[in-house]
């Protein structure tokens, strides 16, 4: 009984060993590892963006918000702005906006307007400064390593050079101005009157 037992723990060994060899038989290959990070990757970095981008446009919703309260319509902006608003509310991922039975007065408008603009250069303010302090370096690493070995990965599991560059497209590293056509800033409106804008 005590051979029995002795030998129990060398044979779950082998059987171990065996199915951890098995198992790396049928492992991902290592080029499909690569576009799996770099996929990753580049998700994480636009999910951060579109986390980052929302939480400071608060104000601009809230400012949008308190727009819509203060008039009637869609067409209410050609009251106080020289230039449309409408596309504030997409940029701005905000509520569609529920428009006032009857307009606010005049001065509460143009005060409406002159936060409205505020808070959209603040926004473009802080959105700029902190796309200026992210470093793309080790995202654009992974890019880098990707365009460099995924080719010679996949050769080396397709066995033909040929056959491995089909629809291989090299990835463009990520720059401050792709974020930002990906992630804009807002438009600026303009008052009317400008000189109410500092009134």
């Amino acid at each position: 009984m005590d051979e029995i037992d002795e030998s129990l723990p060398s044979m779950n060994a082998d059987v171990e060993a065996e199915i951890k060899e098995m198992m790396g038989l049928f492992d991902v290959p290592a080029f499909a590892r690569r576009g799996q990070e770099l996929d990753e990757t580049v998700r994480r970095l636009h999910d951060r963006c579109r986390r980052a981008r929302g939480d400071r446009l608060d104000m601009v919703r809230l400012r949008l918000r308190q727009w819509a309260r203060a008039v009637s319509g869609p067409d209410a902006w050609s009251t106080e702005f020289s230039t449309p608003i409408e596309p504030l509310w997409p940029l701005a991922e905000a509520d569609p906006p529920q428009w006032a039975v009857s307009p606010a007065p005049i001065r509460q408008r143009r005060a409406i307007a002159r936060d409205l603009i505020a808070a959209v250069l603040r926004f473009n303010l802080r959105w700029s400064q902190f796309l200026d302090h992210w470093n793309l370096e080790p995202a654009n690493r992974v890019i880098d390593h990707y365009n460099r070995y995924y080719l010679i990965e996949k050769e080396c599991v397709m066995g033909s050079a040929r056959l491995a560059a089909r629809f291989f497209r090299p990835v463009s590293r990520l720059t401050r101005e792709q974020l930002l056509r990906d992630h804009p800033l807002l438009p600026v409106p303009e008052v009317l009157d400008r000189s109410s804008r500092f009134g």
